[in-house]
């Protein structure tokens, strides 16, 4: 068991965090799942104090246990990697806290703040997760942006505009070459006619100009 301190000078007007992994989970993942936890406690304004790490027998009742430390330490929110940590059961720490996962990128809300607490539906994270990358992601990191944000528009969200970027510059995405609705015609499948556009922002020239890079190289 390693309970790490991760903040000696911590906000006072900011909300405090801790982190939970489970090592037989993480394994060699540990540094890449610590650095999700500490990027993901930063993008949300939360001061993250502890970032705690057990093994599957360091102690008998191990959510319990990192319960005990959520209210001994006055902290608001638990973040994990994943519902694996917590075994697939998001309902006992909304007993106590916010909690958040780094994949997806989801956020449980208390029991009795959750507008939704009826129907256990998670909230999808603000929209600071739809900007841009704090580094230059991996092949791994860009599989699961890509599918957290299945539903997004490259144009209209960075971060997946950076995991399109580098998979199509490796090769792993082959951009299609035609529209759907040119594919549906071709396999003779009805396509919904058009409709006028719905005003909206143009995507930034940055983002313009990464998506061009990576199909560039991926020619």
């Amino acid at each position: 068991m390693t309970i790490r301190p991760e903040c000696k000078n911590s906000h006072a007007h900011r909300p405090r965090a801790i982190g939970y992994l489970r090592t037989d989970l993480s394994r060699d993942r540990q540094p890449r799942h610590t650095d999700a936890i500490r990027r993901l406690a930063r993008h949300q304004g939360l001061t993250l104090i502890y970032l705690v790490r057990l093994g599957p027998d360091s102690v008998p009742d191990l959510i319990g246990h990192v319960l005990d430390l959520v209210r001994a330490t006055t902290a608001t929110t638990l973040i994990v990697p994943d519902l694996a940590h917590l075994e697939n059961h998001p309902g006992r720490i909304c007993d106590t806290c916010d909690l958040i996962t780094v994949c997806p990128e989801q956020l449980w809300m208390k029991a009795g703040t959750n507008t939704r607490a009826e129907t256990g539906e998670p909230l999808w994270l603000p929209e600071i997760w739809h900007s841009e990358p704090d580094t230059r992601l991996c092949i791994a990191e860009a599989h699961r942006i890509m599918q957290a944000h299945r539903t997004c528009n490259p144009l209209d969200c960075p971060r997946k505009a950076a995991a399109f970027a580098l998979l199509a510059e490796i090769g792993r995405l082959v951009p299609a070459t035609r529209s759907p609705r040119e594919r549906a015609a071709a396999r003779g499948i009805p396509y919904p006619p058009a409709e006028p556009a719905a005003t909206s922002t143009s995507p930034s020239i940055a983002v313009l100009q990464q998506l061009l890079t990576g199909l560039t190289r991926a020619q």
